[in-house]
């Protein structure tokens, strides 16, 4: 069932939420 297309899904999944995690840390230390 793995095919070409869950694969960028799955890349652009994981950037938003390492992207996310980010920002909210960087804004958690800011404050």
């Amino acid at each position: 069932m793995i095919t070409a297309v869950p694969v960028p899904a799955a890349i652009w999944l994981f950037a938003s939420a390492l992207g996310l995690l980010g920002w909210t840390r960087r804004r958690r230390s800011t404050r």
